[in-house]
């Protein structure tokens, strides 16, 4: 007489006897047969994981949008004081314009900075690199430098006219250390900050690290608003840039960047 529950079958763990319709073996506990997935889960499986990529695919292009309106909001008023700047000095033979443009960049740059600041606190460290590096680093310094002393040194024997930066603070009597200070300091601080903290680093999550030097050098030549000194400015960004890619600060860019600005100074006082 045949069993009630259909032909006996053997567990394929044990080789114990089984009778059909049982889902685990009686005497060793193995399952007989996977748990099935319902048919419908099974074909909604494709369109939840196109979905999920569409949904993806938006939140980043949103992500990435909304990093790029903080860089243009940020470039665009850089931009604005420095052409207000350039403006005013038409109309003002005193450093006050230049005083007016240094603060309203330290206002502009430290309240992007402090809405940012857990992407630039990690470029705020000690730079990363070892001291034979280091040495590598302050000889290729000495020798960019050396570099943009000989193209504005052709510029001016070409019949160009170079602004001194310093005209109008010696005409009103003001101090070397005032001259350093606006002309020196600040620039190399904030533009740094600016720069090759906020927009390199924004621009390396987006379209990669080459791209971003290469963006933020751009930018950083155009921004100073005169057209002989893009080609200078954008190696010098490409310069500043790769310093603080090198070392993972913002440091080295910083004392490289006020060394120069120092150098201008002390050039436009001392070898007029």
């Amino acid at each position: 007489m045949p069993e009630p529950n259909g032909p006996a079958a053997h567990c394929p763990c044990c080789q114990g006897k089984l009778r059909g319709g049982e889902k685990f073996c009686p005497a060793c506990g193995a399952a007989l047969e996977p748990a099935a997935q319902p048919p419908a889960q099974l074909e909604a499986a494709p369109h939840v994981l196109e979905q999920n990529a569409r949904q993806e695919q938006v939140s980043r292009f949103e992500e990435s949008w909304s990093e790029l309106k903080l860089v243009a909001w940020l470039y665009g008023a850089l931009l604005l004081a420095s052409l207000v700047v350039g403006w005013a000095g038409r109309n003002d033979t005193t450093p006050w314009s230049d005083v007016g443009g240094g603060i309203a960049e330290v206002v502009i740059v430290f309240a992007f900075v402090a809405f940012r600041y857990r992407d630039i606190a990690p470029l705020l460290g000690v730079p990363q690199d070892g001291r034979r590096s280091a040495l590598k680093l302050l000889f290729l310094s000495l020798a960019f430098m050396a570099l943009m002393e000989l193209y504005f040194y052709l510029l001016g024997k070409s019949g160009v006219r170079i602004i001194e930066l310093t005209e109008s603070y010696q005409a009103a009597g003001w101090g070397l250390g005032v001259m350093l200070l606006i002309n020196s300091l600040i620039p190399a601080v904030t533009e740094e900050l600016a720069f090759r903290g906020i927009i390199q680093a924004t621009f390396e999550r987006i379209v990669g690290i080459r791209e971003a030097m290469l963006i933020q050098a751009a930018l950083f030549s155009v921004v100073h608003l005169l057209p002989m000194m893009f080609p200078s400015h954008f190696l010098m960004g490409l310069m500043f840039g790769y310093l603080r890619l090198r070392t993972k600060s913002l440091y080295p860019g910083m004392a490289l960047h006020g060394a120069w600005n120092a150098l201008v100074v002390l050039q436009d006082v001392y070898f007029p």
